[in-house]
């Protein structure tokens, strides 16, 4: 009970009748004691640990004396015993990761809580005041003290370092408020003092939340700690005012201010709105003030609306997605940025696939930035996004994954560690197999060894159109196949992505690129009208009638197997309902093969007004452009191009072929493939057999070969050279067709990749360096094939975009800078005319002579990480701004290529489920069940029996390119595209699907661009190249092309000793 002393405030003096001290303030001496008692106690703690530790260099050096007898080890001394099971204890009792270090924890954040309360409660009464009894707030607050004391000393005891303890924030509050809390049991005046301080204890709510499992995701965590640092910082800053304001200066009385009055002028004060209707009087609160701005203000206003903005955004990303309309819905998570959503989203709803019904549902981890909301906000009307991850079930069912078409899982392209994303990736796969096992899953991988894990994922069925994307092998497969066909990167790229229109003007090259460009392949039910024919008249009424380019079907043999075939021989016919694949402008035109009726249609002029016909004998298919293809799904994964019902017709077709090619003196020799019949193997060898010197290598004489520039070290991230080899050793290539491939880089790097590689045949490897002029030389740059240049660093890290690519770039500087002396062009053009030993055919330059060629003439193919640097690579698109790669010269011509170019597939296989089969067909050399289940199980491919089940794997079609001046196109009198397309189609089986054709004068390096889907009417040229898929008995056709390897003249001079050879 408070009682006046005579003449003032009750609420401003101390009684005199009840106060022992007559009425003197003991604020400072309440003060000075904790002060004290914290100086003192870390002085004393500090000289004891100097001292412990001085003590324990003695006792070393004494026990090193060699006089001194060895102590048995362990301490044996019964205190160091007792403290040590003392500690123990005590850490048992409060660490969390116990159930009474738990509990413990809790009783502590809310006796502080409490302590808050009750200290809200006696700012009511003065700061210093004394007592004629005790009151129940000061009870209350002293029992709650002497909790904490306890606390303390179980604290102090299980520190490892009672210096470091000491210092703690939870031990400077017990220090400046458990004292003045106890004293005023001895002294009967209570005094306010830091009391406040306990409302830093609000900084440990994240961790509280965290124990009673109420907090799950990291935004809430994230959350609750910035509203602990507010409210905490707050209370404590509003606290120290109450106490500045109502102690007064030692020269100038106080200044009454409630506890809330204080609080309302710092929320007035940081929210720079400033009333000024409470004022602070002292100078130590003014003092404090100012400390309290410069410091606090910032804070505040950088947490305030990070606050606000995870509250907004927790409603609107955190929210569950209702499908009322009854629209389909794709779920896309794993790595979700702008770069990708927008990628993504500009494939997925191309005009060419006319009226995509299908609401995107993007799930990620993590809350957009401003661009990536942005970019939501402009497709609001097709996109949403959720926070959350695929790997819980509770965000699984927020977007209602079980009823989803299809999940989509995006990878990072440019991320360092290769494994640990795709391992990534396979545990969504997992996720969303083990909650719904009926959802179609399409997942980007980047390595080709993580697709075999898939075959272990419960619940993955091939058949339900699951579906992997492997950006790495499809990468190198793409650029593998242009060193076989020149361009057909840029050919086959184009075919699979989908490209908006841009005005043509002008008859120059570009306009007959850019026709060819907006042509897509796309997948048709054949009509009724199309049954019982051959391939050939199939694909004749379709360019002619239809014009669209039927490239290939879908042919069933059996219950339950199905075969993917490019170009069918003629002795397969056409069954009911057979998918075609087809190439069309748009999905609208593809559905002419669907809709085309013989008997309603055969007469139509104008193919934009074919509609359904009512004709009884026409049936059609019920499938929307609007959804996913789903043409297929229930059936076993697809051969690849091989019937597996007619491996004795093909044997004997094989042997057919055979001799034709000893007729015409191109017979194959020592033809061994591995267990699974689809590539060329040898028995292994190690790098040092196929290791060159520039010496060694000059000897060789390499000639129409294929240069592979590597950049990498010990500590790069592996390219995956097998994936680059695969389609240059497909079973489909006959052994005078397979190109010596040379490596050229750093052994500590190409020796990692070696042992993937090491069984397949005719590969060379020369130490070095891409950016040496001598080691290009030596290899024969100037008559190579194909110069490839890949790069495996890291370009994650560089902020530059043309630094991402500055080993690429610098490579083609260099390489556009060599000039080649004339001495070795007669060289090689002596040495043309000995006998050719290994056979290599394939397209070849424009020049047969093989003048003398500069660096700026050699067939180049680069890898880009940027597509902006095309600038640097090629000096017509320098001078150019592009909007896309594909629009360059550069990529129009062949030369590049990047991984960007595949960003399309993830949305194409949705819509087409039969688009990942297509792509291993003409891609990536063959991908059979078989295949995977092999390189899951050692990653190695292994020595197959030449049987002839075996044989007949080979019997594929295969992608090559015929020149129109030689044979056996020479022979056609051909003056427009339509005719040679019919003429190779009939009297060969050819199938003709694209130009290689000269760019406009001037042309010095008689440069080539691709011209895909040629219009029927398009005249041709005496020096174009054509693109084609000739069936395997026909390989005799290739034959006529320039060695890998020119042997020396018997009379020249030789090394002393004999180099390497490719392995046959």
């Amino acid at each position: 009970m408070l009682v006046t002393a005579a003449g003032g405030p009750a609420s401003l003096r101390l009684s005199e009748a009840f106060c022992q001290y007559r009425g003197q303030p003991l604020g400072s001496l309440f003060f000075c004691t904790s002060l004290f008692l914290f100086v003192g106690g870390f002085l004393i703690l500090l000289g004891w640990k100097c001292g412990r530790r001085a003590l324990s260099r003695v006792c070393v050096l004494r026990h090193s004396s060699p006089d001194t007898p060895t102590q048995p080890q362990g301490n044996t001394d019964p205190v160091f015993s007792l403290r040590r099971s003392l500690r123990m204890w005590a850490i048992s009792i409060i660490s969390a990761q116990h159930l009474p270090g738990k509990i413990l924890m809790l009783l502590t954040f809310g006796a502080n809580v409490c302590s808050v309360v009750t200290y809200f409660a006696m700012t009511r009464q003065p700061v210093e005041h004394c007592m004629q009894g005790y009151s129940h707030e000061f009870l209350v607050d002293v029992g709650f003290h002497v909790f904490y004391l306890l606390i303390f000393g179980v604290r102090f005891l299980a520190a490892e370092d009672e210096v470091c303890a000491w210092l703690d924030l939870r031990s400077l509050i017990d220090v400046f408020t458990i004292p003045p809390s106890l004293f005023g049991l001895l002294t009967g005046r209570v005094w306010l003092g830091l009391r406040f301080l306990r409302a830093l204890y609000l900084l440990e709510l994240p961790i509280v939340l965290q124990i009673l499992n109420i907090l799950e995701s990291n935004t809430s965590v994230k959350l609750s700690r910035l509203v602990a640092v507010l409210v905490g910082s707050l209370l404590t800053s509003a606290g120290m005012v109450h106490l500045l304001e109502n102690s007064g200066d030692f020269w100038s009385p106080p200044h009454f201010l409630t506890y809330f009055e204080c609080v309302y002028f710092l929320v007035v004060t940081i929210s720079t709105v400033g009333y000024g209707d409470v004022q602070i009087s002292t100078t130590f609160g003014r003092f404090f003030i100012i400390v309290f701005i410069s410091t606090a203000l910032g804070m505040f206003a950088s947490y305030v609306p990070e606050v606000i903005e995870i509250i907004a955004n927790r409603k609107r990303f955190e929210g569950s997605y209702r499908n009322t309309s009854g629209v389909t819905h794709v779920v896309v998570c794993g790595h979700i940025t702008l770069n990708t959503a927008s990628a993504f989203m500009k494939e997925f709803l191309h005009e060419d696939r006319g009226d995509v019904v299908v609401h995107v549902l993007f799930l990620g981890s993590f809350h957009p930035d401003q661009e990536l909301e942005a970019f939501f906000n402009l497709y609001f009307m097709k996109a949403t996004f959720f926070c959350g991850s695929v790997l819980e079930r509770k965000d699984q069912e927020r977007v209602m994954l079980d009823k989803a078409s299809a999940c989509l899982i995006l990878c990072d392209r440019f991320t360092t560690d290769q494994n640990n994303e795709d391992a990534a990736n396979l545990m969504r796969v997992i996720s969303v197999k083990q909650y719904c096992p009926n959802t179609r899953v399409i997942v980007q991988m980047l390595r080709h060894s993580s697709k075999a894990y898939l075959h272990n994922v419960p619940n993955w069925d091939w058949a339900c159109g699951d579906a992997v994307i492997c950006l790495a092998e499809l990468k190198l497969g793409f650029m593998a196949q242009s060193c076989q066909v020149p361009g057909l990167s840029t050919l086959l790229a184009n075919l699979f992505t989908m490209h908006s229109e841009v005005e043509n003007k002008g008859e120059s090259w570009q306009k007959l690129y850019r026709e060819g460009l907006y042509n897509e392949i796309y997948t048709e039910h054949l009509s009724v009208s199309f049954t019982g024919m051959t391939y050939a008249q199939a694909s004749k009424l379709c360019f002619f009638k239809l014009k669209l380019l039927l490239i290939g079907i879908e042919y069933q043999t059996g219950e339950r197997v199905l075969s993917v075939l490019v170009n069918p021989s003629s002795t397969i016919r056409i069954k009911n309902q057979t998918l075609g694949f087809i190439i069309a402008s748009s999905a609208t035109d593809a559905r002419r093969a669907s809709l085309y009726c013989s008997a309603c249609h055969s007469n139509i002029n104008d193919l934009s007004k074919m509609r359904r016909c009512k004709c009884k004998s026409a049936k059609y298919t019920n499938v929307s452009l609007m959804t996913p293809s789903v043409t297929s799904l229930g059936c076993p994964r697809r051969s690849i191009g091989v019937l597996p019902s007619s491996s004795k017709q093909k044997y004997e077709l094989w042997l057919t072929g055979q001799r034709e090619q000893q007729h015409t003196g191109c017979l194959e020799k020592d033809v061994q493939l591995d267990t699974t019949g689809m590539f060329h193997w040898c028995p292994p060898m190690s790098l040092q057999d196929i290791t060159l010197t520039r010496q060694t290598a000059r000897e060789l004489s390499l000639r129409n070969h294929v240069l592979v520039c590597v950049f990498g070290d010990e500590g790069s991230s592996l390219l995956g050279l097998g994936d680059f080899l695969m389609p240059l050793r497909a079973s489909s290539l006959t052994v005078p067709e397979l190109k010596t491939v040379v490596f050229l880089g750093e052994p500590q790097y190409f020796s990692r990749e070696w042992m993937n590689i090491n069984y397949f045949p005719k590969i060379l490897f020369l130490p070095g360096s891409p950016l040496c002029g001598a080691d290009l030389r030596a290899l024969s740059v100037e008559n190579c094939a194909m110069c490839v240049v890949l790069s495996a660093f890291s370009s994650l890290g560089e902020a530059e975009p043309a630094m991402q690519d500055k080993e690429t770039i610098l490579s083609c500087i260099n390489l556009y800078h060599i000039h080649f002396s004339p001495e070795q062009s007669l060289i090689h053009t002596h040495a043309s005319t000995h006998s050719q030993t290994y056979e290599s055919v394939g397209p070849r330059l424009p020049e047969t002579s093989y003048p003398t060629r500069t660096g700026a003439t050699v067939p180049l193919l680069v890898d880009l990480v940027n597509t902006s640097n095309v600038q640097y690579v090629s000096k017509v698109d320098s001078a150019h701004s592009v909007s896309s790669l594909a629009l360059t010269q550069a990529f129009a011509v062949g030369s590049v290529f990047s991984v960007d170019l595949l960003d399309s597939l993830v949305a194409a296989t949705y819509f087409n489920a039969n688009v990942p089969a297509l792509i291993c067909t003409l891609v990536t050399g063959g991908d059979t069940p078989l295949l995977e289940a092999q390189l899951a199980e050692d990653n190695q491919l292994q020595e197959g029996v030449m049987t002839p089940r075996l044989l007949a794997q080979r019997q594929r079609p295969k992608l090559a390119m015929l020149a129109l001046n030689e044979p056996p196109l020479n022979c056609f009198t051909c003056h427009v595209f339509k005719d040679l397309f019919c003429k190779a189609l009939d009297s060969m089986e050819i199938l003709c699907f694209g130009l290689y054709r000269l760019l406009d004068p001037p042309n010095p390096s008689m440069k080539r661009f691709v011209i895909t889907n040629p219009p029927a009417e398009l005249p041709l040229k005496i020096t174009d190249k054509v693109y084609c898929s000739v069936h395997f008995h026909q390989s005799h056709l290739l034959c006529g092309g320039h060695p890998d390897v020119l042997p020396r003249d018997p009379g020249s001079a030789h090394s002393t000793h004999t180099p390497p050879t490719p392995r046959v």
